[in-house]
């Protein structure tokens, strides 16, 4: 079983890394998913996305001890059928993640390193963060950045906010393993988030566990 690590986390939650090294038939094999799971499986078109979404199933089930049944909210946020907790998923190339707490929504993405970022930078970070990242680490930073953004944009689980506009990263000192703070903020609330991040194999991990 390619299971890269299980984290505890916190108050009985669980972080799920899974490295793909299976083939689409290898990770099918007695994954019990639902006819509303086998509808979303078969109209993805490439290979790749169907392995992909066989392999966040396959972390996701690592972390409960019986079968369980993925389905997605109006807004796109994941959910098990009959749990009261809260779950969150990712993939990016060769890897999978699935997060999950009893009692506090997360939130958790993952992204494959390239310095290709640079050319989006100012589609998800303001002109404050920008000048933030600059000097060494640069590009870890930004996906630091990035990917504790895109993890706050799940934990919250609605859809019309902005990474750059409404998610803010306060400047922190990059470690391979550390944490940042933002603020999640909009017309009438303001909240401040912890961010937990790593980087693993030349991909970068984060994620955000918040009451």
């Amino acid at each position: 079983m390619p299971i890269q690590y299980i984290k505890n986390l916190p108050g009985g939650g669980a972080l799920a890394l899974w490295h793909i090294q299976e083939s689409e038939s290898g990770l099918h094999d007695d994954l019990k998913i639902s006819d509303a799971e086998r509808l979303e499986l078969e109209g993805l078109k490439s290979e790749k996305g169907r392995i992909r979404w066989l392999a966040v199933r396959r972390a996701l089930s690592s972390l409960f001890p019986n079968d369980v049944e993925c389905f997605k909210d109006e807004h796109g946020k994941p959910h098990i059928k009959d749990y009261t907790g809260f779950i969150s998923l990712s993939h990016s190339n060769e890897y999978a993640v699935a997060m999950t707490h009893p009692q506090h929504p997360v939130g958790v993405d993952i992204e494959i390193i390239q310095p290709k970022i640079r050319r989006i930078v100012s589609k998800f970070l303001n002109e404050h963060e920008i000048e933030a990242v600059k000097g060494g680490h640069e590009i870890e930073k930004l996906y630091a950045c990035w990917c504790a953004k895109e993890s706050i944009f799940k934990w919250q689980g609605k859809k019309g906010i902005s990474l750059k506009q409404n998610i803010e990263i306060s400047e922190f000192q990059y470690e391979e393993v550390g944490v940042l703070h933002a603020r999640l903020h909009g017309p009438g609330y303001s909240q401040r988030l912890t961010v937990n991040y790593e980087k693993v194999d030349g991909y970068f991990l984060a994620y955000v566990c918040n009451p």
